[in-house]
């Protein structure tokens, strides 16, 4: 499912990107390809409409002026013809020709490919008639008003070589960042992903561990139901047969127990992941107190078990919080220290410049590895890989979320055959 979301998203994501990438091409592309034929086309109508014994080089193009009439017969010319042979010029007055019953009296339009534009202008005055040597060098025949056409043509050949070369370059340009999007895009939607894919994998191995722990409690109780059901169908229910009795009916409701605390601690879990939880209104609370009032119930259960609790506690420290859940936090630190000190645990609690720091340390047989101050605030982690000990690995869960929950910190440290557990709350 994850993979496919992935597939998807990166596909919407490079597909938006390389059509914006299209767009942002183009544009320019387009934008200087309209540029050099606006300045073209303006440099011949200014051509054009200046009279042709006037110098007709205008802007940055070369211009050249032919007058003709409806036979083909050239009139006049001006301006630069060293790139119009007399191949090219007879093209050019067929071309204009076979346009102007199509056009209007003024048109532009192309030759040879495109590498020739030109303006043409129909019944144009033939403005240099007056000249007598013109006349004489050059003899025409008036028999009526003459149709004539007056061409102002330019070569656009290195334009079109420099537009074409500029498309080659935006093509090759679109593919590479093409590729750099695609990547980018597959990159992104993995690294945004990873948060929801990481969240699936752990809750699979949270119904995964769930069910774990509750198949044996649950072997148990269906075990003991089953001898108790088999005495019964037997009528074998005798004095002899009560104690074992007795020790099914026991067994299922320790296993019940057992049961009982783990959903509890799941629910607990649950609601304290839940955002909306960690948005309910805190009160002030002193923590000093409440604080104390753990260790001093703790204190005889760390006798029982033949070791030592010390504590030392700073006077009116206060935070905005929950009490009863600071309560179950220290409550759960207290239970972890004296399940796995060797013989002494100390508990310290004060206010430094950068906040409030409340310390739980134990003496150990063994320090904790590197994997095990990853991973012991994970759902279901315990220390010893037998699963021996009593608990269900959700302790030290609850107390980061609870802690979470406060807007604060923990962390565990494991140096000189001592954990430390040090959370630290933001004044």
């Amino acid at each position: 499912m994850i993979e496919k979301l992935q597939k998807k998203l990166t596909l919407l994501l490079s597909s938006v990107s390389v059509f914006l990438l299209v767009f942002m091409l183009i544009f320019p592309f387009l934008f200087n390809r309209n540029g050099i034929y606006s300045d073209m086309r303006s440099t011949l109508a200014s051509a054009i409409n200046t009279p042709m014994y006037q110098d007709s080089v205008s802007g940055s193009y070369a211009v050249f002026q032919m007058m003709f009439d409806s036979d083909g017969n050239i009139i006049d010319t001006n301006g630069a013809d060293f790139f119009l042979d007399s191949k090219i010029k007879q093209d050019l007055i067929s071309d204009t020709l076979n346009k102007v019953n199509r056009n209007s009296s003024k048109f532009y339009s192309s030759i040879n490919g495109g590498k020739l534009q030109y303006i043409c202008e129909v019944k144009a005055p033939p403005d240099r008639f007056d000249d007598e040597e013109r006349n004489k060098s050059k003899p025409y025949n008036l028999t009526g008003p003459p149709t004539l056409y007056r061409v102002a043509v330019t070569d656009f050949s290195t334009e079109i070589k420099n537009l074409n070369n500029l498309l080659v370059l935006l093509v090759l340009l679109f593919f590479v960042l093409s590729t750099v999007i695609i990547l980018f895009s597959k990159y992104f939607v993995k690294k945004s992903i990873r948060p929801v894919s990481d969240a699936i994998t752990s809750q699979r191995q949270f119904i995964s561990d769930a069910s774990h722990e509750l198949k044996t409690p649950l072997t148990v109780i269906i075990n003991n139901v089953g001898n108790i059901q088999k005495a019964i169908s037997k009528n074998s229910i005798q004095t002899e047969n009560m104690e074992l009795l007795k020790k099914n009916i026991n067994g299922i409701d320790e296993m019940s127990e057992r049961m009982k605390h783990l959903t509890q601690d799941l629910l607990d879990l649950s609601r304290l992941e839940n955002w909306q939880d960690r948005k309910e209104q805190m009160v002030k609370i002193v923590l000093s107190d409440i604080t104390t009032k753990e260790c001093l119930y703790f204190e005889p259960v760390f006798f029982e078990n033949n070791k030592e609790l010390d504590y030392n506690i700073e006077d009116n420290i206060s935070v905005l919080g929950d009490a009863n859940k600071i309560k179950d936090l220290i409550s759960i630190l207290l239970e972890n220290a004296m399940k796995y000190s060797l013989s002494h645990t100390t508990l310290t609690l004060n206010k430094r410049k950068k906040g409030i720091v409340l310390s739980v340390e134990n003496d150990v047989e063994k320090e904790l590895s590197k994997e095990d101050t990853v991973n012991i605030f994970k759902r279901f982690y315990r220390l010893d890989e037998s699963h021996s000990s009593s608990g269900y690995g959700l302790g030290l869960p609850i107390a980061k979320e609870i802690v979470l929950m406060h807007k604060g910190e923990i962390k565990v440290l494991s140096k000189n055959k001592k954990v430390c557990f040090d959370i630290y709350f933001h004044i």
